[in-house]
């Protein structure tokens, strides 16, 4: 079983509530349909999650992220390789595996390097980008859609299996978030009021 893989953590909300994510924010064919092979809405509770995924997708739609054109040159070595990333996850959509592959020292580093404890550096490098450190006490929702939204990014990558990243993803959310969630009555009601864009 590969880090990340627990039983524990796929058959938890967190995980849930990434796949549903995930799905969601999955490139669509010319039809319409996800690239996917089979529909993960049944498998991991589409119904039940979908309405907090809404509500995580429109915080990160709400302008979050700023989608720079300028990225990094290919091989560039001036900024070390969590840098990097961050920038490219923050600039890049859909052509954030092009982009990757130009730099072809990065793909070497994130291949032999990719661990929960670079995931979790990647994914707190990434939030403190977007969300001031002396907001972060009070932007949980943004953090937390941010954390959903890289682990996305990643999973989409062709680099490593989707359930790995999202076995991060869960376990990030579940060391960083899922206290808050739980004192705030669970997903839904943490993200049931009126300060969820």
């Amino acid at each position: 079983m590969m880090e990340g893989d627990s039983p524990s953590i796929t058959r938890s909300d967190e995980y849930r509530l990434l796949e549903t994510y995930c799905q969601k924010r999955k490139p669509r064919t010319s039809r319409g349909q996800s690239v996917c092979m089979y529909s993960l809405e049944a498998q991991t509770g589409g119904e039940k999650y979908g309405s907090v995924t809404e509500k995580l997708t429109r915080i990160v739609d709400s302008g979050l992220l700023v989608d720079d054109d300028d990225g990094i040159e290919p091989d560039s070595v001036s900024k070390d390789f969590i840098e990097q990333l961050v920038d490219l996850l923050k600039k890049s959509g859909d052509d954030l595996n092009e982009k990757i592959e130009k730099n072809h020292e990065l793909v070497g580093y994130l291949q032999c390097t990719f661990s929960y404890d670079f995931f979790e550096k990647l994914t707190t490098a990434f939030i403190k980008s977007v969300v001031p450190e002396f907001l972060q006490s009070r932007n949980k929702h943004e953090q937390i859609a941010l954390t959903f939204e890289v682990t996305s990014r990643l999973g989409a990558l062709d680099l490593h299996p989707m359930n790995r990243v999202m076995g991060f993803g869960a376990q990030y959310l579940q060391k960083n978030f899922t206290p808050w969630v739980k004192q705030h009555g669970g997903w839904e009601k943490a993200f049931d009021n009126e300060e969820v864009h």
